[in-house]
C-alpha cells in the first residue's frame, strides 16, 4: 500500500493508546475516573476451535512475553502447528501470538477489526481473540444492536447499554479464561468496524465512560427488540426480583413492525419440530404479563423452549395467544424478545419525541445512576 493511502488510513482508524490498569470493583466507579484498578480493555473472541485463517495487514508479530519476533505484509495464512502458531511459512513455538498494527487495521477473514488480533492454539485447535479498547468496541456493536436510521439518542442509549453490558461481564461473568465476550447473541453482536457509521461513532464519543450503576458496581442490564406494550419484571419472567428490573407500561415502541404479529402454523410442522407424530390442542399459561408455560395435548413447555423448538423467528415473543383454525394453529403476539429491561424500538420512539439517553435509560430502569467510569 503506497504512503498516501497509509496516511489516509491513519487519518480515519488511528485510536489513542489508554493506560492499563490493575483493578478494584469498589473504586472502579467513584465518579473521579479510574482508580489503581481497571483495565479498560476488551478481549473478543471472534473465533475459536479452528485449525486456521486468513489475516491481512502490515503488522508486527509479538509472543507472550510481548518480545517482537516477526512480522507480516499482506495476506498470510495462520495456523496450528506442532509445537507452536505457524504464519505463512514460518513457525513460532509457544501456544500465543499477537499481531499488532501501527497504522491501519487488521482484516480477519476480510472482515477489519481495530485493536490487536491475539492468536492461542489449544488442544490442536484456534482460538483468535481481538483486544481493543472498550470504545472502539462499543463503536463495533451499536449498529449490530441498534437500527441504523435510529435517532442518535437512541443510539447514545444503545451505547451505554452496550459499555455496561461489557464491562459487567468482563468483571463478574467472563465467557472463558481466553477471552471476556463472544461477538454474538450470547453476548452482543461484534463484527469489528465494518458496521460503523457518523452517528454511531458519535454516540460513543459522546457518551464515554458512561455506564449504569446500582450502587458502586456496574448494574446487570437487559434490553430487548420490542416490548408490545409492557415490560416485565425480572422476578416474573427469571424467578429473580432485581430491583431496576420491573414491570411498567411502554407506549413507545409502536413504529416496530413486531408490535404486534400473527403466525398461521400447520399442526402437523408443529408436531415435527416438537418431536410428537400429532398435535390437537394448543394452550398457554399465563404469568402476570406473560407466557410462561404451553401446553400441548397435556405435555407443559416452558415458554422459551417451545419458542426454540418452533423457532424464536416463528414465535417472536412470550407474549401470544394461540386458537386453533381448522388443521393449523394461529399465534397472536406482542413485541420481540424476553420482554425486560429497555425496549430498543421504545428507546427509538423516546428518542424521536426528544427525549435523551438518560432519561430514556431512566424510564426503563429503576433506581439506577449513570456515571462516568473514566
Amino acid at each position: 500500500m503506497d504512503l498516501l493511502k497509509k496516511l489516509s488510513f491513519l487519518f480515519f482508524f488511528l485510536t489513542f493508546v489508554f493506560p492499563v490498569y490493575a483493578f478494584d470493583v469498589d473504586e472502579l466507579l467513584d465518579g473521579d475516573g479510574l482508580s489503581s484498578g481497571f483495565t479498560h480493555f476488551l478481549r473478543i473472541g471472534i473465533k475459536t476451535d479452528v485449525v486456521s485463517f486468513s489475516l491481512e495487514g502490515d503488522a508486527k508479530v509479538f509472543d507472550k512475553k510481548e518480545r517482537a519476533v516477526g512480522e507480516i505484509q499482506g495476506r498470510v495464512t495462520v495456523s496450528a502447528a506442532q509445537g507452536g502458531i505457524k504464519v505463512g511459512s514460518k513457525v513460532f513455538n509457544g501456544d500465543m501470538v499477537k499481531f499488532t498494527s501501527e497504522l491501519i487495521p487488521l482484516k480477519f477473514e476480510g472482515r477489519m477489526f481495530r485493536g490487536e488480533i491475539e492468536v492461542y492454539v489449544k488442544n490442536s485447535k484456534l482460538i483468535v481473540v481481538n483486544k481493543l479498547d472498550i470504545e472502539d468496541y462499543v463503536k463495533g456493536v451499536i449498529n449490530k444492536e441498534a437500527i441504523p436510521s435510529w435517532p442518535v439518542e437512541a443510539k447514545k442509549t444503545q451505547a451505554v447499554l452496550a459499555r455496561t453490558f461489557a464491562v459487567y461481564q468482563k468483571m463478574f461473568n467472563p465467557r472463558s479464561e481466553f477471552f471476556d465476550l463472544a461477538p454474538t447473541v450470547l453476548d452482543q453482536v461484534y463484527d469489528g468496524l465494518g458496521k460503523e457509521d457518523v452517528t454511531s461513532v458519535e454516540a460513543v464519543n459522546a457518551t464515554r465512560g458512561e455506564v449504569i450503576t446500582l450502587g458502586n458496581d456496574p448494574a446487570k442490564i437487559y434490553f430487548h427488540s420490542t416490548c408490545g406494550g409492557t415490560i416485565s419484571s425480572s422476578a416474573e419472567i427469571w424467578k429473580k426480583d432485581e430491583p431496576h428490573l420491573q414491570e411498567l407500561k411502554c407506549p413507545y415502541c409502536t413504529k416496530s413492525s413486531l408490535y404486534r404479529w400473527k403466525r398461521n402454523l400447520k399442526a402437523a410442522e408443529i408436531a415435527k419440530k416438537l418431536g410428537v407424530k400429532s398435535i390437537k390442542s394448543i394452550s398457554t399459561v399465563r404469568g402476570r404479563t406473560r407466557v410462561e408455560s404451553v401446553v400441548v395435548d397435556g405435555k407443559k413447555f416452558p415458554v422459551n423452549k417451545f419458542r426454540e423448538l418452533v423457532g424464536f423467528s416463528v414465535i417472536w415473543s412470550n407474549d401470544f395467544t394461540v386458537t386453533k383454525s381448522g388443521a393449523n394453529f394461529v399465534f397472536s403476539g406482542k413485541g420481540a424478545g424476553h420482554g425486560v429491561g429497555v425496549c430498543q424500538w421504545g428507546m427509538a420512539g423516546m428518542a424521536a419525541q426528544g427525549k435523551n439517553h438518560y432519561e430514556i435509560l431512566k424510564f426503563y430502569l429503576k433506581g439506577i445512576e449513570i456515571r462516568k467510569m473514566y
